[in-house]
Parts: structure tokens; sequence; C-alpha cells
């Protein structure tokens, strides 16, 4: 498979996550992460999550479904090796059914694997 085809699935697998970020929803978010202590996830402010449990319950915690958030990433950039890939960007948040609206711009780093299912994400910071 050529290294653009893979790029192009890992660039995927990165936007389903932000989707299921934005849409808040717990159903896709959990067939985005490997579901075993591998998994990672550092929220802005928090400390590390680590496996998949962890990380499925600050989902619920922190998912209202009433809230709406837009979600632009720049910067995007794909590094590969073997079976991991690194995807780096600027994630721009913006809390749409607060008051006041607020916006996040944070720099993020999404660690995937592949997998016989696809690249699935093993670490979010």
């Amino acid at each position: 498979m050529s290294a653009d085809s893979e790029k192009n699935k890992i660039l995927e697998a990165n936007k389903k996550f932000y989707e299921a970020l934005g849409k808040r929803d717990l159903a896709l978010m959990k067939t985005v992460f490997v579901r075993d202590e591998r998994a990672g996830c550092m929220h802005p402010g928090w400390m590390m999550l680590r496996g998949w449990e962890a990380i499925m319950q600050s989902w619920e915690n922190i998912f209202d479904p009433d809230d709406r958030l837009r979600i632009r990433l720049h910067n995007v950039t794909v590094d590969i090796v073997g079976g991991a890939a690194c995807v780096t960007c600027i994630q721009e948040l913006t809390y749409i059914r607060r008051d006041p609206i607020t916006m996040n711009v944070s720099v993020s780093t999404n660690i995937f694997e592949k997998t016989e299912s696809g690249w699935l994400m093993v670490i979010h910071h």
C-alpha cells in the first residue's frame, strides 16, 4: 500500500476522533481508540488518563448533549513509522452554546496504531 494511501487512512481516523468530539458522540468515540490499558488521553489541564475505561468515563463526564462544539484543525502533519503514526495539529475549539461563547486553541498530538480493523488512537494529548 502506498504511503499516501496510509496517510489518508490515518487522517480519516483522526477526522473520526474530532467528529466524535464535536458531536459529543460516545458511540463513535468507542470506535476511535484502542480499548485496553495502553490507551492514554490528556484533556487540557488534566493529568494523563491511562486505560480505556478511565478515558471512556472522562468522555461520559465531559460530553454534554446540549453543548455544541465547532472544531477547526490547522497545520496538520502526519508521520508514519511502521505500524505507528503521529498526527500533530493546532486544534481550535469553539464552544457555541456557552455563555459566553468560549474558544480554546491548543496543539494536539494523536498517536495511532495500525490494527486489523484499521488505524486506532492509542494516545490523545
